[in-house]
């Protein structure tokens, strides 16, 4: 199985930007970091037989069914977006871990996995929108059952950037973002930094955290990236 890496941060803190920067990475002139989202990798699971993406994907419908089931008062946090996205959050879900469990099956132990988003921005982001913060207990108890990461890396910037980076994305803002004043945007900002900053100070698990400023240059982002993963 490879070696799997999850990228957290905040909306606009350079996620994509990151995984953009470590699938360039190569070894012996070799691909060696591969993005669960991405279609061009998807290539890499064709392989596997029908049987065994059936169980995958009734695995993952298990696992979210059990998800749910531990942290179902999340379900009844009053958020700051006015649409309701619970369905399509959850579709998101299946099909991001359907194809993370896949490119598990089919990537070697030399390889990397790159998740973003995974299953712990899922668990967070909830929060993100919401006033209740995250308590301890869950996160012990959700580290417990369902992180199973080698390396966290934790993307962050100062306030201003993430909101100019915002701004000016060709996607536009997160969905859940786009009926939201400017003074609510600005509150998920620093609310999603806060949140994120809890996760990891309470952190007990014995997956490597490695925290990356993303409002450093370039070459700077790229060589913490490449001498950590050497």
């Amino acid at each position: 199985m490879p070696k799997l890496i999850e990228i957290i941060g905040s909306p606009g803190s350079g996620k994509t930007f990151i995984s953009s920067e470590l699938q360039m990475l190569k070894k012996n002139n070799e691909q060696i970091y591969f993005h669960s989202s991405n279609w061009r990798n998807f290539n890499k699971f064709e392989n596997l037989n029908i049987l065994l993406k059936i169980l995958i994907k009734f695995k993952v419908a298990i696992n979210i069914t059990f998800f749910y089931s531990i942290f179902f008062k999340r379900l009844f946090l009053k958020k700051i977006y006015k649409r309701r996205f619970f369905f399509r959050i959850v579709f998101l879900i299946f099909r991001h871990l359907v194809s993370i469990e896949l490119l598990k099956k089919s990537l070697s132990d030399d390889e990397y996995l790159i998740m973003e988003p995974g299953i712990i921005m899922y668990f967070l982001q909830d929060f993100f929108y919401s006033n209740k913060d995250i308590t301890k207990k869950e996160i012990e108890t959700f580290n417990k059952l369902f992180v199973k990461t080698d390396y966290i890396i934790c993307a962050n910037c100062d306030f201003n950037t993430s909101i100019q980076r915002l701004k000016s994305r060709d996607r536009g803002l997160p969905q859940r973002m786009r009926d939201l004043t400017i003074d609510e945007i600005n509150h998920t900002i620093k609310k999603s930094n806060k949140i994120i900053d809890e996760y990891i100070s309470n952190n007990n698990i014995n997956s490597k955290i490695v925290k990356i400023d993303t409002s450093n240059n370039v070459e700077e982002i790229r060589n913490k990236l490449s001498n950590f993963f050497s």
